[in-house]
């Protein structure tokens, strides 16, 4: 019985996997170059891992601007995990709002319209940009402000594998009344991810090409970490022996093909095929809605103290004070002819 169990207490793993290929630099640069025309930046994170999607980069090109995080993908997240991260937001970062939302479900989307609205007052429109780490949902996000906003279809490409954003594009709309519009731009990979083991977190929840990794170690820390949690559904799932949980990734791989048929030519099972069913299983949410950093208050500490987020400023932006010269400039204009006529 599963009561019997003993999960594995650690995970040995010293391997980082880097993926920074020459668009995301470029895309860096276009960011920054692009920010003067923008009024909020939309910070985009990966709920299942709220500290490893994290891009420092971000920082120091966003420095002090107005920001907004949306933790993305909340679906497939620990739902408790809401309340320690804001908490630890109004804490370390009270001017930058935190949102989580579900793209499959469009919750709280309306959220993040209604935080734009609130800024394109007094001035006419407000135009958003979009950044974070690869497949993290920022593509998915734009087209639910737009089926939200203003009722219409996809404006942004989305897809499993990162990468499918590869340069900043042109301004879509995604509210009528007040106007705001929204620039989608590529995710950008840290360069170097120091710590393995985050390296590996960002690998499987999506943010690293596969084939970049190795599948069949993502599903052994996959397994490692459902055991931790105490999770065992997989064994019934895939018909493991007694339907019993293991720490045998070869034991889980096995239990995969034969469940799904992955079988080659002389009846040998492929556990290739197995692996990439199992992180495709995973990745969809049927293995259970698991966080896989820690948001303990400890850890949450720890990574605001090395994190060294700026607070951005809750007054009104050098964008927006143009703005608003201008159009009192055009009212002025206005009165300035009427008194003449």
């Amino acid at each position: 019985m599963a009561t019997r169990f003993i999960p594995r207490t650690h995970f040995p793993y010293d391997r980082v996997i880097n993926w920074f290929p020459g668009h995301m630099a470029k895309g860096l640069r276009l960011i920054s170059e692009r920010l003067n025309s923008v009024d909020l930046v939309v910070e985009v994170r990966d709920a299942r891992i709220p500290l490893s999607s994290v891009n420092p980069s971000f920082e120091k090109v966003v420095g002090r601007r107005p920001r907004l995080i949306v933790y993305n993908k909340f679906d497939l997240a620990d739902q408790s995990t809401s309340k320690p991260i804001t908490e630890a937001f109004a804490k370390h970062a009270p001017t930058t709002p935190v949102v989580f939302t579900s793209c499959q479900t469009d919750d709280n989307i309306k959220t993040i319209l209604d935080h734009a609205s609130k800024l394109a007052d007094p001035i006419p429109q407000v135009t958003l940009m979009v950044v974070g780490m690869p497949n993290v949902g920022k593509s998915s996000l734009i087209n639910s402000l737009r089926r939200v906003g203003v009722g219409k279809g996809k404006a942004a490409a989305t897809g499993a594998q990162p990468g499918i954003t590869r340069t900043v594009i042109g301004t879509v709309k995604v509210l009528e009344d007040p106007t705001v519009y929204l620039v989608d731009t590529p995710g950008v990979m840290v360069p170097h991810i120091a710590d393995p083991v985050r390296s590996l977190k960002v690998a499987l929840t999506g943010g690293i090409r596969d084939h970049l990794s190795d599948e069949q170690v993502m599903v052994d820390y996959l397994l490692y970490r459902l055991n931790g949690f105490n999770d065992y559904e997989y064994a019934k799932w895939f018909k493991l022996p007694n339907n019993e949980p293991t720490n045998n990734v070869d034991e889980l791989l096995q239990g995969v093909a034969r469940r799904i048929g992955a079988i080659v030519k002389g009846g040998e099972l492929d556990l290739n095929m197995a692996a990439k069913f199992f992180l495709k299983h995973y990745r969809t949410g049927k293995l259970g809605q698991h966080t896989l950093d820690d948001v303990s208050p400890e850890a949450l500490e720890s990574f605001f103290e090395s994190q060294k987020m700026y607070n951005a400023s809750t007054g009104v932006s050098r964008r927006q004070e143009k703005k608003i010269a201008k159009i009192e400039q055009r009212k002025n204009s206005r009165r300035v002819s009427k008194a003449e006529e």
